[in-house]
């Protein structure tokens, strides 16, 4: 036997044994073997669409975390805007009221200042008087009656407006 040129006989045999295990797989094992594919096929697009649900699902919930996320700093950023408003607004009150309190005293303190002013010049005109009254009593030498007393007074009070 010749392998390069093979007997018709053992070259049909072959072929119809091919034809007829083939039509018994066929019958047999094709359908089961199929039909595994086919389940095989159909669980992997399963999954694959479960996945990418999934997916979605996990890009939706980043999105919304996104959102949170910039809702709060916004929220934050909010609160210390407010926060430092307040904060100038109070500074400005107290620095205000600071400034009322600081002019009040300065007024109170002019006016005391201009009354122990009034009140010295006060004194001073009657120590003058009763200096006044004693060197004239020296000079003259005598007592001098009350409309003497305010005679003299009234001089000394306009010479010494004249004075100032």
């Amino acid at each position: 036997m010749n392998l390069m040129n093979p007997d018709p006989g053992t070259l049909f045999w072959t072929a119809l044994t091919f034809i007829l295990l083939m039509l018994v797989l066929k019958k047999i094992a094709w359908g089961p073997i199929l039909q595994t594919l086919e389940e095989r096929e159909r669980r992997i697009k399963e999954a694959l669409e479960k996945a990418e649900a999934a997916q979605k699902e996990s890009e939706q919930a980043m999105e919304k975390q996104r959102e949170i996320l910039e809702a709060a700093r916004k929220e934050a950023q909010e609160i210390i805007a407010k926060s430092r408003k307040t904060a100038e607004t109070t500074k400005e009150e107290i620095i205000e009221k600071a400034r009322a309190e600081a002019n009040m005293l300065l007024e109170r303190s002019k006016k005391e200042i201009a009354l122990e002013r009034e009140k010295a010049i006060e004194e001073i005109k009657k120590q003058a008087v009763e200096l006044s009254i004693m060197m004239a009593s020296k000079l003259i030498g005598k007592s001098l009656t009350k409309d003497d007393h305010l005679d003299l007074i009234e001089e000394s009070l306009e010479k010494i407006a004249e004075v100032q």
